[in-house]
């Protein structure tokens, strides 16, 4: 999802879903729409510092040797955890089931 696209949703979420046409309303609106689709998508990002949850998937990113960031899914125990963190390079994790989409109304 790029930025361009966050920002369609919010003029279409505001104007279409929820009827808003009133001027002064609709940017103060359209800037939370925005704000909250970034929190959503950074929230689930814990940094490599953090030890996560032994035995839970993970989207994992990390530096390769030639310095290039890449992801890969994996499941780690805290000793994996500290050799990963030390050999691969790893930056951030989030947990897959924080990746799914939330279904509940």
């Amino acid at each position: 999802m790029t930025k361009e696209d966050i920002e369609k949703a919010a003029v279409d979420n505001c104007v279409f879903e929820n009827s808003i046409f009133n001027p002064e309303l609709t940017p103060y609106y359209e800037q939370g729409f925005i704000d909250g689709a970034k929190w959503r998508v950074n929230s689930v990002w814990h940094d490599a510092s953090e030890i996560p949850i032994s035995g839970k998937e993970a989207l994992v990113k990390y530096i390769t040797g030639d310095l290039k960031i890449k992801y890969r899914v994996d499941v780690f125990c805290g000793y994996e955890w500290k050799e990963m963190c030390h050999y691969d390079k790893l930056i951030q994790f989030a947990y897959i089931e924080d990746l799914i989409p939330n279904t509940e109304d």
